[in-house]
């Protein structure tokens, strides 16, 4: 994978409030589905973005993708958020696999949940803690 620098423009964000206690599983994100791109066209998909499974259509139907109020794919719906992206990842040859996060603690102002971004409202963040999620946003 072609390294990111700040010369590109881009650098990771650092999410965790904390390294105690947190979770990871990982999954194949859909390169199609991430439109953010560097100084130099590569697209990318940074930490801190929620990442919810995608249902239809069935070529697609288990990868992730960025949770997108909008969307009619599946990750517009609550019950197929997944986590939060751990891997700062280049997408511009194709879908890549990368780690999130389900359980553990996070800075508020580093996620990118959908719509949201910096002041995540309450209920977006019940939507981060269910059955399946553990996600925290202590004070910072």
């Amino acid at each position: 994978m072609r390294p990111f620098s700040t010369a590109s423009g881009i650098a990771p964000t650092e999410y965790l409030a904390s390294t105690v206690g947190n979770r990871f599983n990982s999954g194949t994100v859909d390169a199609d589905t991430v439109v953010t791109v560097d100084s130099n066209s590569k697209k990318y998909l940074d930490k801190g973005v929620v990442l919810a499974r995608i249902t239809s259509p069935v070529a697609a139907s288990g990868l992730l993708g960025p949770y997108l109020e909008s969307a009619s794919d599946g990750r517009q719906t609550d019950a197929n958020i997944v986590g939060i992206n751990d891997t700062f990842v280049d997408l511009s040859e194709g879908d890549k696999e990368v780690g999130y996060l389900f359980e553990g603690s996070v800075k508020e102002s580093k996620i990118k949940f959908g719509s949201q971004q910096g002041t995540i409202q309450g209920a977006y963040k019940t939507k981060l803690r269910t059955e399946k999620l553990d996600i925290l946003f202590p004070a910072e």
